[in-house]
């Protein structure tokens, strides 16, 4: 059976998207030695105070690896200078070799000359850039990234004793507000060096169930700035054939979730051993529920999964659970252990050698996959508040 939705190839653009925006193929994989001879056409300098000593490594990602660009020892007093050819635009890392390995990523280019001024222990987080056109938007930058981390750090210790909901909401809203500055940086200069790094944050890495459809509009302004004014560099190719994956796999997103794809067929057998089809219950929704006794996310999702059929059960939904266990035992047990009172329970009990993954195109559960009454597909991998939200949109009036 040909596999419908595709998410190992959405994962593997997803990485081939941040990829390309960092390693840009160019000839600054040029070691040192290999650039003797080249006149320098860039610097950065400054001072960082506190680093007298040490070594300022600027390094460049390549698709070969990382490669040393330039390298000097901070004087004494923390002034510093780098002399350098940069042939194109590109990202690089400026390394100071402290216990911490801390590090600024930069965006790059012919004719840039940088000064940073800094204190050893504030370089990561609060080095002050000028000499760029750039210097003011990456520190507004640079704020909002730490601000975002400090959010996540927050939740993540959860002192204040917050529910899941609670969260993911809070966590919803500081990821949207981080991504709404550099989409707004973006808009302001489209053809910016930086934008290489904001548009990173914007890039749908664990799916596109919450992305903002506005980005693709930014992408897509980014990429034609780029065509123009770095044209004939990697810079403006890769920005160029990224938005182009973006736009293919967005939409492809789209389709498997807007009820013009059927679910495939799953016909397999029950606790009891009578085979069980998805298309016997075509004219309710079917949340597609993906799970296993040995899952512990799965284990925690599912008191939600419970709440929200009890709550609409009687509108409509149904939940057909499949689980990947192997342990006939482990599985009936779990089901009525966490209370899985839904009579729609199967598996081939095949684990991850089911053909499942593959048909349905995930890699991870729990796993979700939501139809309408007519077995067509209109959500995927929704869980948490995300499932809360599409089902009440379902049937709050009915």
């Amino acid at each position: 059976m040909k596999t419908w939705l595709k998410k190992p190839l959405f994962w593997v653009l997803a990485l081939g998207l941040v990829a390309g925006l960092v390693y840009w193929k160019s000839t600054s994989n040029l070691s040192p030695s290999e650039q003797a001879g080249l006149e320098n056409n860039a610097s950065i300098s400054g001072t960082i105070k506190g680093a007298g000593g040490l070594d300022l490594i600027l390094e460049a990602p390549s698709d070969k690896g990382v490669i040393t660009v330039a390298q000097t020892t901070i004087e004494s007093d923390g002034s510093f200078e780098l002399q350098t050819n940069l042939p194109g635009l590109g990202i690089y890392n400026l390394k100071l070799a402290d216990l911490n390995g801390s590090m600024l990523t930069l965006p790059l280019q012919a004719h840039d000359h940088l000064v940073i001024t800094s204190k050893l222990n504030d370089y990561q987080t609060k080095s002050k850039l000028t000499g760029v056109k750039w210097a003011t938007s990456y520190q507004r930058y640079m704020d909002a990234t730490q601000d975002f981390v400090a959010v996540q750090n927050d939740i993540q210790r959860n002192h204040r004793k917050w529910d899941q909901r609670d969260i993911e909401l809070r966590y919803r809203h500081a990821k949207a507000t981080y991504e709404g500055l550099c989409m707004k940086l973006i808009n302001a200069s489209p053809s910016s060096p930086l934008n290489i790094l904001l548009s990173m944050s914007l890039i749908p890495t664990t799916g596109f169930e919450d992305w903002n459809d506005q980005y693709l509009g930014t992408f897509k302004v980014m990429a034609d700035a780029y065509a123009k004014t770095y044209a004939g560099q990697s810079a403006a190719t890769n920005m160029q054939q990224q938005y182009s994956q973006l736009e293919n796999a967005y939409f492809d997103y789209i389709s498997m979730n807007n009820g013009s794809i059927s679910a495939p067929e799953i016909a397999l057998p029950t606790p009891s051993g009578r085979i069980l089809k998805l298309l016997s219950l075509k004219g309710s929704y079917v949340l597609i529920d993906f799970w296993s006794s040995w899952c512990a996310p799965c284990k925690a999702e599912m008191p939600n999964v419970i709440k929200l059929y009890n709550t609409y059960k009687n509108k409509g939904l149904t939940v057909f659970s499949v689980s990947l266990d192997e342990d006939p035992a482990k599985w009936k047990a779990a089901i009525q252990s966490w209370g899985m009172t839904w009579p729609n329970h199967v598996s081939d009990l095949k684990g991850w050698n089911s053909s499942l993954p593959q048909t349905y195109g995930f890699d991870g559960i729990p796993y979700t996959v939501l139809l309408n009454k007519e077995g067509k597909i209109i959500g995927t991998n929704l869980r948490g508040t995300r499932l809360e939200e599409k089902l009440e949109s379902l049937f709050v009036d009915k």
